[in-house]
């Protein structure tokens, strides 16, 4: 079964993407990127252990192999000196999804830095304490802590880190960060060092609106977006918040209860299906409409698991 599913057109597009020296796609992080394919592979099925995913691992460690390819990201650089989590946070989070030693110095360095952003959250009473409205954006105090899903999502895929007081901290973090955050609709960008270049870019902010409960009239809402990747991108926004962070189960007992009424597919304007396909695609060919149920089935079931 497992040799089949090497063979999937989609997961051998991800191996075709792959140079002899072990890299994978154009750059570090970006549409065609080591991140995105192996993402890619890992959610499509494909063994961490897999041979090719740990030689695009030890491609993405070696500095020989590496500067060869484009290894950093615009903005990157500047992330990392202003500890937002840049570079460094792309690759920590590529390391902890194939399980790689928590020992590893880039990744015990993210996993703390991910830590302070979390327990800084606590000190703030406003978005104001920590972010800066200017002339024609919004951005990140110098060096202010404020956790982003770098952050979220690497304490999520580490183990090292847990205690009961951390993670009790964690929680509360997560908690009042939801507070601070839930009706907040503007977008908080990173304003770069003069040394660095100077203007903007974007930082990895963490979806706070996924943590909202939603009903039937509110998924209809995301459904008929007139953005047809709505959907997609709240789906998989809403199946990888954390167990720290969730604040409740609403949302996730209603997804259950559709797919248990077999409503849901049916639910999905032809626009936000196609939209999704391309976001959470799973099966090889959707020429039969079974293939599209089933992915949209599969990506329902792996929100709502460890949940409902």
């Amino acid at each position: 079964m497992y040799e089949e599913l090497l063979q999937q057109r989609n997961v051998q597009d991800h191996f075709d993407a792959q140079y002899t020296d072990g890299w994978m796609g154009y750059e570090l992080h970006g549409n065609d990127s080591i991140e995105a394919h192996i993402n890619s592979l890992l959610n499509l099925g494909v063994r961490p252990d897999d041979e090719r995913v740990q030689k695009a691992i030890r491609a993405l460690m070696t500095p020989d192999i590496s500067s060869q390819h484009k290894n950093t990201f615009k903005g990157g650089e500047a992330l990392d000196a202003e500890d937002r989590g840049g570079n460094k946070a792309i690759i920590a989070n590529i390391l902890s999804w194939v399980k790689y030693s928590e020992d590893e110095p880039v990744l015990a360095e993210q996993i703390k830095l991910a830590y302070e952003h979390l327990s800084a959250v606590l000190q703030y009473n406003s978005v104001d304490d920590f972010s800066v409205r200017g002339k024609s954006e919004r951005y990140y105090k110098p060096k202010a802590r404020f956790p982003g899903s770098n952050h979220i999502g690497l304490l999520n895929s580490t183990q090292g880190w847990r205690s009961y007081e951390k993670m009790n901290l964690v929680k509360a973090a997560v908690k009042h960060g939801y507070e601070l955050m839930k009706d907040f609709d503007e977008y908080i960008t990173f304003k770069k060092p003069k040394e660095y270049g100077g203007g903007f870019v974007g930082p990895f902010n963490f979806n706070w609106q996924s943590l909202k409960p939603i009903d039937e009239t509110g998924l209809h809402r995301i459904l008929n977006s007139s953005y047809r990747f709505q959907f997609g991108f709240w789906l998989r926004s809403v199946s990888d918040v954390p167990d720290f962070a969730r604040q409740s189960t609403k949302t996730y007992e209603l997804l259950a209860n559709l797919i248990d009424e077999d409503k849901l597919f049916e639910m999905i304007p032809h626009g936000a299906l196609d939209a999704f396909k391309s976001i959470s695609g799973r099966e090889p060919s959707w020429r039969k409409k079974n293939a599209a149920k089933c992915d949209v089935t599969f990506a329902v079931l792996r929100a709502c698991w460890n949940v409902v």
